[in-house]
């Protein structure tokens, strides 16, 4: 039989382990890809925050299942952009998450709002034909929460909105590396009153990632130096912090609301200002439909390069963010260099 008082040790540090670096890699959730990237070099050498949301879906249309549920009832602490981006998970987060700590990092100090352009009009594009896809979208929409019977009530106030809010800000904000300077901050501050035994990791980490993003600004505006003057379509109206941060010129989004197709209407009159404008690129994202943007260039000689806001292609980690940032910049690059 194993003696007591040899065994007492062993048990100590088992327990000590669950009280460190393997709580907080259960306890701290981020919901997208960049801002879990964020929060992962925040976090680097004490544990490691949960993704919620794939990077394959987007966070305008996102639903819980039960294992996203559990994520949430564990939490001690979620970052998340806001209801503005992750609209489905307001009402969770008030229920699911009422003991975890919650950071809307879209209000946190130092983020620079932005509006959206004067006469953007939320209802876009929505001719006769794109009201029929609103109603088969909403039809859809109905099949997929009868699956899902937690958080109903979440879901139904998602669905009355189109999953959408469509505030007066842009949330994309983590596309304007300077925002994500200010996001850094914030969440070394929370992750510091949550595990103030970490405090110091937590500031140094973030410290390093800023000088980084500092560096990665300048190359960043060195690659986009030469089209900087270049029009351009986007899907949907993500890259607004980003063009301002490196002033791009841009023509407007083909949608407002990325779940409702543009009707045909719509469709002539972007296909009309391609060849006005001399647009040479239509940039689509790996989230959404892309033949809509092969319609839209059909016959004229803008391409077709995707641009994805969320890193889906990209390995969840520290890296993953200048990497977007980085990427982003080569593609609109690479496509309108040409």
């Amino acid at each position: 039989m194993r003696n007591p008082l040899t065994a007492a040790p062993i048990l100590a540090a088992l327990l000590t382990g669950l009280t460190g670096p393997a709580l907080a890699e259960t306890s701290v959730v981020a919901t997208i890809k960049p801002l879990h990237s964020l929060v992962a070099g925040v976090m680097e050498g004490v544990g490691t925050p949960t993704l919620l949301i794939p990077g394959t879906t987007s966070p305008h249309t996102f639903t819980l299942k039960p294992s996203d549920a559990r994520k949430l009832e564990d939490a001690r602490v979620v970052f998340w952009i806001g209801p503005d981006l992750e609209t489905a998970l307001e009402h969770p987060l008030e229920t699911l998450a009422a003991k975890a700590t919650v950071e809307t990092l879209m209000n946190a100090p130092g983020i620079t709002q932005r509006g959206f352009p004067e006469g953007h009009d939320h209802d876009h594009g929505h001719d006769a034909d794109h009201k029929d896809a609103e109603h088969k979208d909403d039809d859809h929409k109905d099949a997929a929460h009868k699956d899902h019977d937690h958080d109903k009530d979440g879901h139904k106030e998602a669905e009355e909105h189109g999953h959408h809010h469509h505030g007066t800000h842009d949330p994309h904000v983590w596309l304007d590396p300077k925002n994500a300077e200010a996001m850094l901050a914030a969440i070394a501050a929370t992750l510091s009153d949550a595990m103030p035994e970490h405090g110091d990791a937590f500031a140094a980490n973030a410290a390093r990632m800023t000088a980084q993003l500092t560096k990665l600004g300048d190359e960043v505006t060195a690659i986009l130096a030469p089209v900087s003057v270049k029009p351009f379509l986007t899907f949907h109206d993500a890259l607004g912090h980003f063009n301002a941060r490196y002033g791009l010129t841009k023509g407007e989004a083909i949608v407002v609301n990325p779940e409702i197709k543009p009707g045909a209407k719509r469709i002539a009159e972007l296909r009309e200002e391609i060849e006005e404008e001399g647009f040479a690129c239509v940039f689509i994202e790996p989230q959404f439909d892309p033949s809509i943007a092969e319609v839209i260039v059909e016959g004229s000689d803008a391409k077709i390069a995707t641009l994805d806001p969320l890193g889906s292609a990209l390995a969840e980690g520290p890296a993953l963010y200048p990497d977007l940032i980085r990427g982003i910049a080569q593609t609109l690059h690479d496509c309108m260099a040409d």
